[in-house]
This record gives structure tokens, C-alpha cells and sequence, in this order.
């Protein structure tokens, strides 16, 4: 995904524009190296509204991401404000340099007043999406900050590009995962498109492609006892017919019903199929998780490469952990790589079929976002460690960073969450704190 952003150099003559200047185009060339962003900038410093015209015209028919507001020098505050005007609804990052030597006994940019004078402005005239950042494109922490800054833009920008397909409407009696369409579309720009599930069950995939599904779930997976060449085919073809859907309808995830119809009416149920899918990049939620499919597709946005929506079934006290488990819906590319991968008929009178395995250690970042009363976000951060194999389902244990896994889970159950989280592999708890930031939600961190 490309970003495309702005840089802004706002400046007064009665400071070192010279220096100015360089600090523009040293910055800018630094900047080019940050990947997947498309740079736009003025050939020239700005210090008057009236000289900027021509360029905002520009960035607007560019349908521009996100615009940085360099302050080369120090500068009046109506260059910002009508920056802000002009684009109501794209983040802003008003951004301080810091002093170069003095010459006599003069400041020669006073760039950090400028960007305090802009932030100021524009967060008591209301707007929420602007940040402030210090320091210079060669620094770490600026380099850190900067990443989880346009991580959150991407984010903000794949909503806007995403459509889900809810297949089925959400599980029996699991109306704490419904969302109020209206209010979904008004924080995220995202569609959702309700289909029924006979649509599934009546669609026929590319054959050639089911007996391709066919033949990597053999090479993968070992039968249980129950397990025959019907159910695997009856597996293989909703794989294949759910990537359909979501090509032709042109959705980013689905969130699908995935119990009692499937394995009554279909012959199997869905969660080994969703599994498949996942490791090919599809985003599919389990039991019409619409929240839990937001959730990813964020992580999707940020760069995690692997998630897994999951409950939290247990709690080991003794070893500060929580079992994250569900019935088969993790990518076989989570795996551990020394649990036996298994396909597993062991719900729904038989017809259940799941994939069995036990996922990789590593650092994890646990995420929910929710409504409640508002948008609310739920983060914690854990290590997936070492766990043997005793159940059939995908799951791992998690170390949680907390040194009260039952104060978490009391936490996350009395504040209203879903039962359904997010278990991310990566450290990407700042970047959720850099969206909520500026999207203005309620935070329930845990750390």
C-alpha cells in the first residue's frame, strides 16, 4: 500500500530561511527512505498563505494521506490553520527541528516554538488527528515514532479501502460481537456487505483449484481416525469458494457463521477452510466477528504478517499465562514446527473438521477494538512460549507482561470487551496507541 504525503516547510524571514532551506531538503531526501510513501513538497519554503495556494490545489487532486508540517523556522500560525481547513479530515504532524548553533546572540530557527504554536492551534480549534513530533529523520526514536505515525495512516486508509462480507450474520446468541453498521461506516469508512450462507453452500469454485487445496491440506496435515477423502473435499472446496467470494464481491475480510448451519446443512464446518484461507492473506473472522476482522485488517495495515482471533481460555496463574485457543481457524503458518498438524473431526457430532497444532513462540501483541458505549481498544502485550500438545484445536500458551493474568482477564471481561481477541505475533502496541491517539478512543492497556 502507498502512502501519499505531504511535506510542508513553513518559515519567516525574520529567521534563518537559509538554513531554512537546507534543513528542508536534508529532511526531505532523509524521508525518501521511509518505504511505501509517495513524497510531495513545494519547490519552495512557504511564508505566506497566498504562495501555498497553487500546491494545496495539488495535494487535493492527489487525494493526499497525510501532511507533515515542517517548521523550518519559526512561523505565524495562519499558514497552519488554513493547511487544517483545507483538509478537515487528513493528519496532520506538526514537526520541530532541533537548534542549530547560535551565531552571536541570535536563536536562528526557533523551529520547536513554531511547531508548538501550530499544534497548539489546531488541537484547541478542535481537531484530534494532529500530532507533534521532535527531532530529525536520522534519529531512532524519530525513525520509531515517525513508522507508528504513518502505520497508523495506513490503517485509516485500508478501512477506507475495505469492504467486509458477513456471511451468515454473527453465531447464535453472540450478540456481543453485532455492530451497529452506521456507526462502523461513520468511524471507518467500511462497508458491509450482508450474504446469506446458501450463497456458499451453492457455489461452485474452479475444480481444478479445490483438487490443488486438496492436495496441500495432505501435504500439511495428518487424518485423524474420523477424517475421509468427502470431508477433505467438502473442506478443500469451501476454501476455495470463500476466496471466491471475496474476489467477486471485492472484499478485504469475511466474518462468517461459521456454526450450527455449516456442519447441518453443509456437511462440515468452515474452520478448517478459514485457516487455509488465512495463510494465504485472507482475513476471515470466525462466528460473523465484524470487530474481530477490523481488528486484523489494523494489523494487516501495520505489517503483521501473523494473527490469530482467539478466546482466552485458561488461565495459568502459577505461570502468568493465558491459553489462547480456538477450535481450528490459525494459519498453518503459525505453526510450531514440532507439534504433530492434524485434521481433527472432533465437534458437531463428527462433522466438525478443524486443524489441530500448537502455535510458534515468539513475542505477541494481545488487541481488541470494540464499541462500547464508544470505541474502545483493548491491548496487552504477552510471549507465545513453548506448549505441548494435548488438545486438538490451534492454540499456545502466552507469558503476559502483567504480573496478574487474572486482574487481565477481569479487566478485559468488566469492561464490557468481546469475547474474542486478537493475538498478533510482533510488538505493535505503540502503533495502536499512535491510532487511538488519533482517532480519540477510550484505551484499556495492560502492560
Amino acid at each position: 500500500m502507498e502512502l501519499k504525503i505531504a511535506l510542508i516547510p513553513l518559515v519567516r524571514s525574520t529567521y534563518d530561511i537559509e538554513e531554512g532551506k537546507k534543513v528542508f531538503q536534508r529532511q526531505l531526501n532523509l524521508l525518501k527512505r521511509f518505504e511505501g510513501v509517495r513524497w510531495f513538497a513545494p519547490s519552495q519554503i512557504v511564508e505566506y498563505v497566498e504562495s501555498m495556494t497553487n500546491f494545496l490545489n495539488t495535494l487535493k487532486k492527489e487525494s493526499i494521506d497525510g501532511i507533515v508540517l515542517l517548521s523550518a523556522t519559526f512561523h505565524l500560525g495562519d499558514l497552519a490553520l488554513s493547511v487544517s481547513s483545507e483538509f478537515e479530515n487528513v493528519p496532520i504532524m506538526c514537526w520541530a527541528v532541533p537548534e542549530p548553533d547560535y551565531r552571536g546572540d541570535r536563536v536562528r530557527l526557533n523551529s520547536l516554538v513554531g511547531a508548538h504554536l501550530d499544534f497548539s492551534n489546531l488541537y484547541r480549534s478542535g481537531r484530534r488527528n494532529v500530532r507533534f513530533i521532535y527531532g530529525t529523520a536520522e534519529d531512532e526514536r524519530f525513525i520509531k515514532k515517525f513508522s507508528r505515525w504513518l502505520n497508523a495512516i495506513r490503517a485509516i486508509k485500508i478501512w477506507r479501502d475495505s469492504k467486509i462480507a458477513l456471511i451468515g450474520g454473527h453465531a447464535k446468541s453472540f450478540m456481543n460481537i453485532d455492530v451497529y453498521e452506521p456507526e462502523l461506516f461513520k468511524e471507518f469508512k467500511i462497508i458491509v456487505e450482508v450474504l446469506p450462507l446458501e450463497m456458499v453452500f451453492k457455489h461452485s469454485p474452479s475444480e481444478e483449484e479445490v483438487q490443488k487445496i486438496e492436495e496441500d491440506y495432505k501435504n500439511i496435515y495428518r487424518y485423524d481416525e474420523n477424517m475421509d477423502d468427502v470431508r477433505l473435499e467438502k473442506v478443500a472446496r469451501l476454501a476455495a469458494t470463500f476466496r471466491s467470494i471475496a474476489q467477486t464481491t471485492r472484499s478485504s475480510a469475511l466474518a462468517i457463521r461459521c456454526w450450527p448451519e455449516f456442519a447441518m446443512h453443509y456437511g462440515v464446518s468452515p474452520c478448517a477452510a478459514m485457516s487455509y484461507d488465512m495463510a494465504s492473506g485472507l482475513i476471515t473472522a470466525c462466528e460473523g466477528d465484524i470487530l474481530g476482522a477490523v481488528t486484523m485488517l489494523t494489523l494487516k495495515a501495520f505489517g503483521c504478517k501473523g494473527m490469530y482471533l482467539s478466546d482466552i481460555s485458561q488461565i495459568f496463574e502459577e505461570e502468568n499465562a493465558l491459553l489462547f485457543w480456538h477450535c481450528g481457524v490459525a494459519p498453518h503458518t503459525l505453526w510450531d514446527g514440532r507439534s504433530e498438524r492434524t485434521l481433527d473431526t472432533y465437534f458437531a457430532g463428527g462433522k466438525g473438521v478443524t486443524v489441530g497444532f500448537v502455535l510458534k513462540p515468539g513475542p505477541v501483541t494481545i488487541a481488541r477494538i470494540d464499541y462500547i458505549k464508544g470505541w474502545s481498544l483493548f491491548l496487552a502485550k504477552g510471549e507465545a512460549i513453548e506448549t505441548e500438545k494435548l488438545l486438538k484445536g490451534t492454540y499456545v500458551k502466552v507469558k503476559v507482561k502483567v504480573s496478574d493474568p487474572i486482574g487481565l482477564v477481569e479487566s478485559l471481561v468488566q469492561k464490557g470487551f468481546a469475547h474474542h481477541v486478537v493475538m498478533a505475533y510482533g510488538d505493535w502496541y505503540e502503533d495502536f496507541l499512535e491510532l487511538a491517539s488519533m482517532k480519540g478512543w477510550k484505551v484499556h492497556a495492560e502492560i
